[in-house]
């Protein structure tokens, strides 16, 4: 099973649920390269509040719609 879990990104659990409350951003993430989706998550793990997590996830829908 070496090398299955390297591409396997660990996406924080508020991105998460934010993803799953917007349809068009959870469609827009699943469209993304392998590393857009590393920067959002990377994005997403410096963030300190719902606020901001929001902010990220509704900047997918925004800019990829």
């Amino acid at each position: 099973m070496t090398g299955q879990t390297e591409n396997k990104v660990d996406m924080p659990m508020g991105l998460s649920f934010q993803l799953g409350m917007n349809p068009k951003a959870m469609d827009a993430y699943g469209k993304l390269s392998d590393e857009e989706k590393r920067q959002v998550v990377e994005a997403a793990r410096n963030v300190a509040t719902k606020s901001e997590m929001r902010q990220i996830v509704e900047g997918l829908e925004r800019d990829f719609f």
